[in-house]
């Protein structure tokens, strides 16, 4: 899809920029109530489903407790709760957007958080999905073991990047920078669909902590 990328709404270019937490949150502010709409209906946003899809085939215990890191509206924890799992938490930057995800009744708690700040998370998580989050960002990459700070034993990281951002920052070197600092296990780099009305496609990464 890189080829034939169309201009970017700006209601998505927004996001692209490096903006501090605060206003981060004013555009989550700005956005809770038509955010599903717009993203499924309009840009074609299919990043949750690919990500669901590839955490069901390696996460087979629908008992597994599970942390969706960046829930936002609860779109990928809706299709968890689908699929069977039954032990969700979520974390998000925005009230406004964890009160949307709180309304599908999918989640057994909720609360607020910034990644780029410190989250006091126990280590009590079978597997993490972190969806939508990381795009444009140079420090992203570096975020990873965060996520992995989360997790039990064998535990693994399931996250997306947005492909425009994969390119436009250079996450390749970004995240083998991350690695050779943090020692963890990049297990695949797949292709997915994320914004289909929008010609930006994705990444998906399977991350573990090193043994």
């Amino acid at each position: 899809m890189a080829g034939n990328e169309q201009k970017i709404d700006p209601r998505l270019a927004r996001n692209y920029a490096d903006l501090a937490t605060d206003d981060q949150r004013a555009v989550y502010r700005q956005w809770a109530d038509s955010y599903d709409e717009e993203l499924i209906e309009e840009f074609g946003y299919i990043a949750p489903q690919e990500a669901v899809n590839a955490f069901v085939r390696r996460v087979p215990d629908r008992t597994a407790p599970v942390l969706d890191m960046g829930c936002g509206t609860g779109l990928a924890g809706k299709l968890l709760d689908q699929a069977g799992y039954t032990h969700i938490d979520g974390i998000d930057l925005s009230p406004e957007m964890l009160e949307k995800a709180a309304a599908l009744n999918v989640y057994r708690q909720l609360w607020e958080g910034d990644l780029t700040a410190v989250i006091d998370v126990q280590p009590i998580y079978q597997a993490v999905i972190c969806v939508g989050v990381f795009s444009h960002k140079s420090d992203q990459p570096f975020l990873i073991p965060k996520l992995l700070d989360c997790l039990l034993p064998g535990g693994l990281v399931i996250a997306t990047v947005n492909g425009k951002g994969w390119r436009d920052i250079g996450w390749v070197e970004l995240l083998e920078k991350s690695q050779r600092q943090h020692d963890f296990k990049l297990e695949s780099v797949d292709d997915i669909g994320y914004l289909t009305k929008q010609g930006i496609d994705g990444k998906l990464l399977t991350i573990r902590l090193r043994p």
